[in-house]
């Protein structure tokens, strides 16, 4: 089993998190460095015990997780951010999920650290959104069998939301398991951007896409406020 994990700029987070993730127990932990300029890459050549290290010509996730997974010589996958911390017992977790006969799936989630407008929203988004609808997003640090990756050709290599899409499209693959204890995510978007801010901008991509069928480069100016060619 792999983490696989996309990075760009965290080198002031990037030392705690591997060793976490190394801790975990997984038989590989893979990350994928998007052409960072703030030392993360270095940080990443210097560790080189228990973790593979890699580097794409510039920042795209998708791409970054793609190459993790074409790298990767494990029979599945669990997708991972570094600002989140999975459970201690999340490898046996997937196994056990992937041996009863789910192609994929993901973690409940919670924000650290959080307000009472962050948990109201937790809620919603772990009781709807994913158990309901079975609708993961990167931040349920996905998980998915090697067969079933490799049969969807990966991540689509858009400029946004490519979580979404893979999850759309692996719930018309097979069973998806949602995993009740929840990864542990930063909430460090929503206090610099402003809790109330990051909400409505994460519902108005949810209905542009959903509802508006607008282009992951629409979405991506809309989610930054910036023209694509400005994005850093």
């Amino acid at each position: 089993m792999a983490i696989i994990i996309p990075v760009h700029n965290e080198s002031g987070v990037i030392g705690e998190a591997l060793k976490h993730f190394v801790s975990l127990g997984a038989d590989e932990v893979i990350v994928v460095d998007g052409k960072s300029v703030d030392g993360t890459y270095e940080i990443l050549k210097g560790r080189s015990h228990g973790v593979m290290c890699y580097q794409t010509a510039f920042p795209e996730r998708s791409l970054q997780m793609n190459l993790g997974a074409f790298e990767s010589k494990s029979d599945v996958f669990i997708f991972a951010h570094i600002d989140m911390r999975l459970p201690l017992n999340a490898i046996a977790v997937v196994r056990e999920k992937v041996k009863q006969g789910f192609i994929g799936g993901g973690f409940k989630k919670s924000y650290s650290p959080s307000t009472w407008l962050l948990r109201v929203y937790i809620y919603l988004l772990n009781q709807i959104y994913l158990g309901k609808m079975h609708c993961l997003v990167g931040t349920n640090a996905m998980f998915v069998a090697r067969e079933v990756f490799e049969k969807m050709n990966g991540f689509s290599e858009v400029a946004l939301l490519e979580d979404m899409i893979f999850s759309e499209c692996l719930n018309k693959e097979g069973r998806i398991a949602i995993v009740d204890h929840p990864v542990i995510v930063s909430s460090r978007k929503y206090l610099k951007n402003g809790v109330i801010k990051q909400i409505l901008r994460n519902v108005r991509i949810v209905l542009g896409y959903k509802l508006l069928h607008e282009s992951p480069v629409k979405l991506r100016e809309i989610y930054s406020g910036l023209p694509v060619g400005r994005q850093g």
